[in-house]
């Protein structure tokens, strides 16, 4: 199994509920993230794969103007583990 598939597939918060996902950046890194499945453009939070770059928790963000919620890890592995233990305090 991959440690990906441990995250949950979806999840509600306040009536809301988002959906996991992967994708591709502008800057070509990977990215994953919870996003609205009414709104695609709503994330909860999401982890950018950036092996060059100091990782960054999500919670450390959420006061940014810009990036709210958005965190970094140098590995997709450790980007699946910030999510849960992020994610965590919603189930």
């Amino acid at each position: 199994m991959n440690k990906i598939e441990s995250l949950p597939k979806s999840i509600e918060v306040n009536n809301e509920t988002y959906s996991v996902e992967v994708y591709v950046t502008a800057w070509d890194n990977l990215c994953i993230a919870y996003s609205s499945v009414m709104d695609d453009s709503n994330s909860l939070c999401s982890v950018v794969v950036e092996p060059k770059n100091k990782p960054l928790r999500i919670e450390d963000t959420l006061s940014f103007p810009l990036n709210n919620g958005i965190g970094n890890a140098r590995t997709f592995d450790d980007a699946v583990d910030m999510i849960a233990e992020y994610i965590k305090k919603f189930q």
